[in-house]
């Protein structure tokens, strides 16, 4: 499995709009967790599983820059690809291009392996070794 470029489609959906008719900025962090997610099950690794054993991935530090308003009903395509992993960070950079392949929206997302009560751990072995970065 190629720790590479991989993408999701999504349909935006009519209640994500605001009352310019965009989407709202508020919504793009779900679409790039939404991506994530679906990268990582490539590699059988389940957020879920991982929170139930006490690993939790939150979000450190987001930037996000939007270039072209996305709208209601459009198929947009969300690219994912890692960056860095360094101690207990990982960097994820994304890309979102719209229906007519014009690139709307870059971002990069730096998420901390912490326990659960929000320490900072050392990544499992078990997941980098899937995770070679």
């Amino acid at each position: 499995m190629s720790l590479s470029r991989f993408h999701i489609r999504i349909r935006t959906r009519y209640n994500e709009t605001d009352q310019m008719g965009y989407i709202h900025h508020g919504v793009y962090p779900a679409y790039l967790e939404m991506a994530r997610i679906e990268w990582l099950k490539q590699f059988g690794i389940s957020y879920k599983q991982m929170e139930i054993n006490g690993i939790l991935l939150p979000v450190y530090k987001m930037s996000i820059k939007y270039f072209k308003p996305l709208t209601f009903d459009e198929s947009i395509r969300v690219y994912v690809e890692p960056k860095v992993q360094r101690g207990a960070r990982l960097s994820f950079a994304y890309e979102i291009f719209n229906e007519q392949d014009i690139k709307t929206t870059e971002a990069v997302v730096e998420l901390v392996f912490t326990n659960r009560r929000g320490k900072p751990i050392k990544p499992p072995r078990e997941i980098l070794e899937k995770l070679i970065i």
